[in-house]
């Protein structure tokens, strides 16, 4: 009887330890989410959420508007795709115009390459595209720009779309966040809310090179698969995505509080440090595979555009609190890829610098989110039109010299 008292009492003292226990994990989740705004945020890997399952869905019946499924890219622009702001040519190049293979004589072809001239936010006619043909008669810029591209994604179309279109200047343009885009293979995993749940292809650095490992998703009927099934996909497509193997996952024991708090503070204090930052002291860290990946790719980018006998040009557009953490004295978070490019030789452009010198009166509404406002992309064709006069390469003629 008195080890029965025993054994009751020692149930009695740890189911109230149990309970106490949940209770002060509970407590302390609410403290995080209202006071350190850190809420608990599992990743989803066995789900998708209503809004990306009718996003699907409509891009499996051929209602993608201006987004179409890529074998190689994973998405590309819609050939005559149509956006409330935006429209695109037959070649997929943004604004209704199409162009002719070969350059007409006397123009000076300007390719670009990136995400951010895609948005939906700007008029096709306020892009900083626009506003340099409109104000240079024999100037021609093809904005080869798809929505939500890494540059993984916007050199891969350079190789297969742009370099049939003989550009005498190529620009790939990068944006801050374009770092974690090079580690990503499903958006998703990077951007839970995002409003196309796509898969990319991306790069690796094996054996002191790049290797390319494409699209997971290869055929447009596997996102059928993933519609019915994720549970059995997402798990193959966070195989190589940073964020999907750096994050943490909802099981069964989450519905504890004490689960969850656990799950958060191995996120923070454990994961995160196994899986290499990819910025350190607010800047990107030189030590991580996205910034050797993403190095890389310019490196390639270089090397391919002069192959073809055109010039390259890095542009860097930052968003507004990269201007105003600057203004107040911080780094720029690109800083070591500027220093990387500076001692390749490599052309660029860091438009924060523009941004600078003549854009004092910018507010944040003219630089994000999305595209810049009709002022910002006036901005930016003037810079970058002064940097090619600076640098001599107006010339019409550039690619026969």
């Amino acid at each position: 009887m008195v080890l029965v008292r025993t054994l009751r009492t020692w149930l009695v003292v740890l189911l109230a330890a149990f309970v106490a226990l949940q209770l002060v994990s509970l407590a302390a989740l609410v403290l995080l989410k209202r006071i350190k705004h850190i809420p608990y945020a599992p990743m989803a890997v066995d789900s998708i959420n209503k809004q990306q399952r009718i996003m699907l869905e409509d891009f499996l019946a051929g209602r993608g508007g201006h987004v179409a499924y890529s074998s190689v890219l994973g998405w590309t622009a819609n050939p005559n795709g149509r956006a409330p702001l935006d429209r695109a040519a037959s070649a997929g190049t943004r604004g209704g115009r199409g162009y002719t293979v070969v350059p007409r004589r006397g123009v000076l072809r300007i390719a670009t390459f990136g995400a951010f001239d895609y948005g939906g936010d700007a008029k096709v006619e306020d892009s900083w595209q626009e506003v340099m043909m409109r104000s240079h008669s024999n100037v021609e810029v093809l904005n080869f720009g798809v929505q939500d591209f890494g540059i993984d994604q916007a050199f891969l179309r350079y190789e297969h779309d742009g370099t049939a279109y003989k550009p005498d200047i190529v620009i790939m343009e990068f944006l801050p966040e374009s770092i974690y885009l090079s580690v990503n293979v499903y958006r998703p995993f990077y951007y839970p809310n995002t409003d196309l749940p796509l898969a990319k292809p991306r790069y690796v650095w094996q054996h002191g090179g790049l290797v390319l490992l494409p699209t997971p998703l290869r055929s447009l009927p596997q996102y059928a698969d993933l519609l019915t099934d994720p549970a059995r996909v997402l798990p193959a497509l966070g195989r190589h995505d940073y964020f999907y193997q750096s994050g943490y996952h909802r099981g069964r024991l989450a519905v504890l509080p004490s689960v969850r708090l656990l799950q958060i503070l191995r996120d923070r204090l454990v994961r995160r440090g196994a899986a290499i930052e990819i910025e350190k002291n607010g800047v990107y860290n030189v030590g991580s595979e996205a910034f050797t990946v993403t190095a890389a790719i310019f490196d390639q980018f270089v090397t391919a555009t002069r192959r073809a006998g055109a010039v390259p040009i890095i542009v860097a557009l930052p968003h507004a609190s990269d201007v105003d953490r600057y203004r107040w004295g911080g780094p720029k978070v690109y800083a070591p890829l500027l220093e990387h490019f500076q001692t390749k030789g490599y052309r660029y452009v860091d438009m924060l610098d523009g941004f600078e010198k003549y854009g004092k009166a910018l507010t944040a509404a003219d630089l994000s989110p999305g595209e810049y406002s009709p002022v910002g992309n006036q901005l930016v064709a003037k810079v970058l039109w002064q940097f090619l006069v600076a640098q001599h390469l107006t010339d019409p003629n550039l690619r026969s010299r």
